[in-house]
């Protein structure tokens, strides 16, 4: 059921980029389509990827061949298996954590040794699903990452390179603040 399988807080996620309608049409259609949105942070990439699922859920696609994983979730279970034989339309969300969580915190002292071990089985496990899923012949997904560089610098120069040559990639732009209110 949609409802179940849309976060509420994307119940209503609505679109209007054309490359979203391309690939909702293509999956519809039977084809195979692949989308990587790039965007700063709060720019509407994640919103966007729902808006394209609940698109899909709309029309009657099936959502038993839809799966969603958040990157920063894959080292809790991860299991090639995810990727390799996972329905035929996979969504990975924030495949740039890493980097987006470090950023502007060149100060902070570095973490425990168990710490930067646990974050290096977490990556390394990321890295794996991108490169499975850029990879996986027949498949349709989508992605989101913060932009080209920090999908270099946390997926590797290869990975990064393999999702950017099988994807169309939209890059979004940043999202207007909205004005502070004093009080």
């Amino acid at each position: 059921m949609a409802e179940d399988f849309i976060p509420a807080r994307f119940s209503d996620a609505e679109t209007s980029l054309p490359e979203i309608d391309r690939w909702c049409g293509a999956i519809l259609s039977g084809s195979r389509a692949r989308l990587l949105l790039l965007g700063p942070f709060m720019s509407g990439k994640t919103h966007n990827a729902y808006a394209a699922l609940r698109r899909l859920l709309a029309a009657g696609y099936p959502p038993a061949n839809l799966r969603v994983y958040q990157a920063y979730e894959m080292a809790r279970a991860y299991d090639p298996r995810l990727i390799e034989q996972g329905p035929p339309v996979i969504f990975l969300d924030n495949l740039t954590d890493r980097s987006d969580n470090v950023a502007g915190t060149e100060d902070i002292q570095p973490d425990e040794p168990d710490i930067q071990a646990l974050m290096a089985v977490h990556q390394g496990a990321v890295i794996d699903a991108a490169e499975r899923l850029a990879g996986r012949a027949g498949s349709s997904w989508i992605a989101c990452a913060s932009n080209r560089e920090r999908l270099a610098a946390d997926l590797g120069v290869d990975v990064a390179a393999k999702l950017l040559a099988v994807a169309d990639v939209v890059e979004l732009p940043p999202r207007p603040r909205q004005p502070i209110m004093e009080w």
